[in-house]
């Protein structure tokens, strides 16, 4: 299992990733400003290798989703987006075929990309480990909570 999380210091901004997580002692070092954070390493996380719940903030509550990343998605409805309104000038029927392509991209992309576990209250993510069943998909009305 793998985890990784932006360091819980108010003015650290480091984004700390460790594998194998089973083997994680009590604390974990923050790598830029060397601070010791506290870990919950559940019996869950190290036999089956399973989050049940986040080893970071301790929360119960997970969601899983794709692990896309978001600054992609945007680059390529911007990039696009722009050769589309080009297009606009010069052919409807091409500018209609870029955005057609550009959602074909997205789809290639989403549908190769694995899942992920996210913690609503730090958004630490775990990666290379089983899905728990309990856990499901985005929900707005517990993000609005943290």
């Amino acid at each position: 299992m793998q985890i990784r999380y932006h360091c819980p210091t108010e003015t650290c901004v480091a984004i700390i990733e460790y594998e194998p997580l089973e083997e994680c002692g009590e604390t974990m070092e923050c790598p830029r400003c060397h601070t010791k954070h506290p870990m919950t390493i559940s019996e869950m996380i190290r036999k089956e290798d399973m989050a049940d719940r986040c080893a970071v903030c301790d929360s119960t509550e997970l969601f899983v989703r794709k692990d896309f990343p978001q600054a992609l998605g945007f680059a390529i409805v911007v990039v696009f987006g722009l050769i589309a309104i080009y297009y606009f000038t010069v052919s409807v029927v091409i500018a209609w075929s870029v955005l057609g392509s550009a959602i074909l991209l997205d789809l290639i992309i989403y549908s190769v990309l694995g899942r992920v576990t996210t913690c609503y209250a730090c958004r630490a993510e775990y990666r290379k480990c089983k899905l728990n069943p309990a856990h499901e998909g985005f929900d707005l009305a517990t993000s609005e909570k943290y």
